[in-house]
């Protein structure tokens, strides 16, 4: 066991059955904003990292727990698990949750893993640049990358993917935001179903800076439609802090159950919960596969999934 974490926390997928295909970290990028910190194995060489029938007889193990989708993310670029693509279908076979892969976009441009990729239910792809310059400064990539051909691997993938494009592009100041319109247009290009913008929050590989909440909002004019998904304000409520740790101490309950007492939307849920975690009042556990949340302390697992 261990290839599985989770189910985390996600403020994009809910709660979500994290898959590790590789060893850390292992990536064809050494992005300067990554929360992992920096890449130990940089390489866009594909390869066997881990035995994938133990990923699968792991994976039905806890196939009858609750989580709102499976994701293939963890500590690297999963595109580079050569075993991605059989692993992705004999999942789907096992479990009733959609299944999501979160990719740099970097091996898309192989006819072969937009195949593998594609029996995910949902893609979640990032583009950080329009130009070499900026796609060499902010994601430092592995010999042989070029951003030219990335966009072309996206547009490809979308007129073979039936399922759901969730594209991010991580801003960072001083660093790629001057060319926030080449990249809304290259962006536009590869047809998403949705764009989701975001800045650094989390502790970066690098000592690099955010975009403030008003500079994020005024890229939305640059970027029509798109969503905002960053976590500025990390915070609970006071009223809602004392009305959550008072329900969950008479009674243990799952998010949907939290959201529904407390009337909030399921993204304020997932975030206060997580909050709450960190902060050692809640914590959960697991009974009849579902996830209950209850008052008290307890052990979280590390959170790769955004």
């Amino acid at each position: 066991m261990g290839y599985l974490f989770g189910p985390v926390l996600s403020r994009r997928l809910g709660l979500s059955m994290g898959v590790d295909l590789l060893k850390y970290k292992t990536c064809n990028m050494d992005c300067v904003y990554c929360e992992l910190g920096k890449t130990a194995c940089l390489t866009s060489h594909r390869g066997r990292f881990v035995p994938p029938e133990k990923v699968l007889m792991e994976i039905s193990a806890r196939k009858n727990e609750s989580f709102d989708h499976i994701t293939f993310a963890g500590s690297g670029e999963p595109t580079l698990c050569r075993d991605l693509g059989e692993i992705v279908r004999k999942a789907k076979e096992m479990i009733d949750a959609p299944v999501a892969v979160i990719t740099n976009s970097t091996l898309l441009v192989s006819p072969g893993v937009r195949r593998e990729v594609a029996a995910a239910d949902v893609v979640l792809p990032s583009l950080d640049a329009a130009t070499e310059g900026a796609f060499r400064a902010i994601n430092r990539p592995a010999s042989g990358l070029r951003i030219e051909k990335i966009v072309q691997g996206l547009k490809d993938f979308r007129k073979e993917f039936c399922g759901e494009i969730w594209l991010e592009i991580m801003l960072v100041k001083g660093v790629n935001d001057r060319e926030a319109e080449l990249i809304a247009r290259a962006a536009e290009s590869t047809h998403p179903d949705r764009i989701q913008l975001n800045t650094v929050v989390r502790s970066p590989a690098e000592p690099v800076s955010p975009l403030s909440e008003e500079e994020m909002q005024k890229m939305l004019e640059i970027f029509p439609g798109a969503e905002l998904i960053p976590d500025w304000d990390w915070s609970v409520p006071a009223k809602t802090r004392e009305r959550l740790i008072d329900h969950l101490s008479r009674r243990p309950s799952t998010l949907e159950e939290i959201c529904a007492i407390l009337e909030l939307a399921g993204s304020d849920a997932i975030k206060y919960c997580k909050i709450l975690e960190r902060d050692g009042l809640i914590s959960r556990r697991l009974h009849g596969g579902k996830l209950f949340f209850h008052s008290g302390c307890g052990h979280q697992a590390e959170i790769f999934i955004s």
